[in-house]
């Protein structure tokens, strides 16, 4: 009795491996929910009226990769240290885009582009360096979450999904896009302080012009030297940003071109999984 039913979901010992038991896994009976060793192919539940339609009309796919509990899946690899140190970027960048988005719509729109008018040709830099922020940030937020989602599924595709996922890591357009993500990030946040720093100036001298003015059209003398002087202050602080990325920057390239050398282990194996025969390495 009890041998019968374990052999309901355990196949024969492999007389090639006699010291083994080889795993059935267990499928779903056609039209129910009841899971049988014995059942066929693994049948899905059948796809309703809206989702046929977004598959037809190339907006979403209704099949995806078998999920086989590999246990090499469990274990670690140099990948996933790779996504965990890229996987916040999204989440900085998520917030940097809020943060724009609110300056950006609550900011007074009497600018000019004529130097001429101090405060309106503030306004608009402050306005034109809010939307660069923006845009870089937005391509950080969508490629530091389709990245990790695209290289976790392919790692988790079956036996291969390793190496897989090193060749959509290590394609050319992949990391063209993921180094100007990461780029972009940090090059916003200087960004983000010289657009503040120009805002002061206008922000000093509108919020004390009708107030302390007869005419309400030029702003007091003491509102524009504070706005000036916050300004540089504001600009000392993007200046520091900018040296202390630079000099992050130079330091890492100087590190990454002494040990570039080493990173060609994965080329040959790559090369054949994607041609069928050995390639030329990545880095060159």
């Amino acid at each position: 009795g009890s041998s019968s039913r374990v052999g309901s979901q355990v196949s024969l010992v492999s007389p090639e491996l006699p010291d083994r038991v080889m795993y059935s896994p267990m499928q779903q009976v056609r039209g129910t929910n009841e899971f049988s060793a014995r059942a066929g192919p693994f049948e899905y539940s059948s796809i309703g009226g809206t989702e046929s339609m977004l598959e037809a009309g190339g907006f979403a796919r209704t099949d995806s990769m078998e999920i086989t509990n590999d246990p090499r899946f469990f274990s670690d690899n140099v990948i996933n240290y790779r996504l965990a140190a890229f996987g916040g970027l999204s989440v900085v960048s998520g917030l940097m885009v809020q943060n724009a988005m609110d300056h950006l719509f609550g900011m007074r729109k009497q600018m000019t582009a004529s130097p001429a008018d101090l405060d309106g040709f503030c306004q608009f830099v402050a306005f034109i360096l809010l939307g660069l922020v923006v845009f870089l940030n937005m391509i950080a937020v969508y490629v530091g979450v389709a990245q990790p989602y695209h290289t976790i599924r392919l790692m988790t595709a079956g036996p291969t999904g390793f190496e897989a996922a090193a060749t959509y890591y290590l394609n050319k357009n992949i990391i063209a896009w993921r180094h100007t993500a990461v780029r972009g990030a940090l090059s916003s946040l200087p960004l983000f302080v010289a657009s503040s720093a120009l805002r002061m100036v206008v922000k000093f001298d509108r919020e004390n012009m009708k107030d302390t003015t007869p005419d309400g059209d030029s702003p007091p003398l003491e509102s524009r030297i504070m706005g000036l002087a916050m300004m540089g202050y504001f600009l000392i602080m993007t200046a520091c940003l900018i040296f202390i990325h630079c000099r992050h920057s130079s330091v890492f390239e100087d590190r990454y071109q002494y040990v570039k050398p080493s990173l060609k282990q994965h080329s040959q194996a790559l090369g054949v999984m994607v041609t069928g025969a050995a390639s030329k390495p990545f880095f060159s």
